[in-house]
């Protein structure tokens, strides 16, 4: 996918321009890269403008507007999630049912949320733009994918034709949000999943909090929290105050039953667990697991006293 340029709400927005309740609608081409690598530059294009139109056709047949295309996606506007439902899962059949587009395997994947937006010209901005957007970074292929939010304005007929896939954090918001699977598919042909009810049990089962020693003080990361973040700026949770830590270090998030340390330094982050396994990062996401301890820019060495110790501990 082409890269999407930033739809955050503009903080100069005139005041005269209030926001509007709609559903917002993101769907992209996946894999247009590998059609311009087997068919070249023009076929390639071909293809493309045929399934976005395609798209744009189904926007029109449920009262939709396309408000732009970007590369191989396009941003859509419904004045309901009903409509944009029905879309969504059109979009879909249409681009299965088309004969011409059989042998080059396309698929599509759609995000969509409910939730105020402001209208410019030609573009939208605000929080369901954003959460839009996210939803379909989270989408498969042949996949639609939206929040509970958004689910519950659906008929209840339509509320049945989804399912829960846990919830996700969603940059922006304070809280992580549940995740919804749009079913648009024949029964048979989707993977079941467990309840959401089930994924909280799992989650109780798993480690509930994570307890941090740095130079004899103790911190708790609990789940659901904001991220913990670390490093030399005052601001941190957590202060570490050296030459090779950066101001803005890392982060601990909760994500999925697990805290996961994002790196997002210059000189990387080392670990060494207690069952003598070590690992480097940089940029880069690790799952902390069982025991052991954290040293922000520089390899872990026995007495160093800016080591931060980490447990991963039961309910």
């Amino acid at each position: 996918m082409r890269t999407r340029k930033q739809m955050s709400t503009p903080g100069d927005l005139a005041a005269g321009h209030p926001p509007t309740l709609a559903t917002v609608l993101f769907a992209d081409i996946c894999g247009s890269t590998r059609l311009f690598e087997e068919y070249g530059d023009w076929q390639a294009r071909q293809i493309e403008s045929r399934i976005l139109e395609t798209l744009k056709a189904r926007t029109v047949e449920f009262d939709g507007s396309v408000i732009k295309t970007i590369g191989d996606e396009i941003m859509c506007r419904f004045a309901d999630a009903a409509r944009a439902f029905a879309a969504a899962c059109e979009m879909h059949r249409a681009i299965k049912d088309d004969l011409s587009l059989l042998e080059f395997d396309i698929a599509v994947k759609i995000g969509l949320q409910h939730g105020p937006v402001l209208v410019e010209a030609d573009d939208l901005f605000g929080d369901a733009v954003n959460v839009a957007s996210r939803m379909v970074s989270l989408a498969k292929a042949d996949q639609i994918i939206t929040t509970r939010e958004t689910a519950r304005r659906l008929p209840e007929d339509l509320q049945q034709m989804t399912r829960s896939l846990g919830r996700s954090r969603v940059r922006g918001k304070l809280d992580e949000l549940e995740i919804v699977e749009v079913i648009w598919q024949e029964p048979g042909s989707v993977t079941q999943v467990v309840s959401l009810e089930q994924h909280d049990e799992l989650r109780r089962q798993l480690f509930a909090r994570l307890l941090l020693e740095y130079q004899g003080k103790s911190h708790q990361v609990l789940p659901g929290a904001q991220p913990f973040t670390i490093g030399r700026g005052e601001r941190n949770d957590l202060v570490v105050d050296q030459d090779l830590v950066s101001r803005t270090h890392a982060d601990i998030e909760f994500r999925q039953g697990k805290f996961i340390l994002v790196d997002g330094s210059t000189n990387g982050t080392y670990l060494l667990l207690d069952n003598g396994a070590r690992f480097f990062v940089q940029r880069e996401e690790f799952t902390l697991h069982d025991q052991g301890v954290i040293c922000l820019g520089q390899a872990v060495a026995e007495g160093d006293l800016h080591l931060i110790r980490f447990r991963c501990a039961q309910p």
